[in-house]
């Protein structure tokens, strides 16, 4: 009796054991598949980089996440999700994020222009032709989030910009 015990134990466990693998596996499966699809946008968006409408509906934008204008939905971030130092002490809002409007964050060396934008053509191309991926990001994000709320996670905020 203790022998079969034991067996149903070890098999019980390796069971479960294999069982958890498959899930780890399943999930990074998933984050290989998105990644990929992520690029996949990105190359598309990046066809129409040199579009004239691309151009002209971003060339007013803010790209300063301190001060940027979000719609009304904009949320300040809390110190669990992210402190820019710049923004905020660590207590009140530490910076603003709108789940359904795309945001550029820079690198203070890159933004050297007038509110804290960049001043590099190359810059600026670049973060308006990405927001051209902005629809996918946000439905991305969606079908995201009930996906990883199984697993009591949020899915990354780094969709958007």
């Amino acid at each position: 009796t203790t022998t079969t015990t034991t067996t149903t134990t070890i098999t019980t466990t390796t069971k479960a054991s294999f069982d958890k693998e498959n899930e780890v596996k399943s999930i990074l499966q998933r984050m290989e598949n998105d990644a990929l699809s992520f690029r996949d946008e990105i190359e598309r968006v990046y066809a129409s980089r040199c579009n004239v409408e691309t151009l002209e509906e971003c060339a007013n934008a803010n790209f300063y996440d301190c001060a940027s204008t979000f719609s009304k939905e904009a949320e300040c971030m809390t110190k669990e999700e992210l402190v820019i130092s710049a923004c905020g002490d660590g207590v009140s809002c530490n910076a603003l994020w709108d789940k359904k409007l795309s945001t550029i964050s820079l690198p203070a060396s890159l933004a050297r222009g007038s509110r804290n934008n960049p001043n590099d053509e190359e810059v600026i191309e670049s973060a308006c032709y990405s927001r051209l991926a902005e629809p996918y990001m946000i439905r991305k994000y969606r079908n995201d989030e009930e996906y990883w709320s199984e697993y009591n996670v949020q899915p990354s905020w780094t969709y958007f910009g």
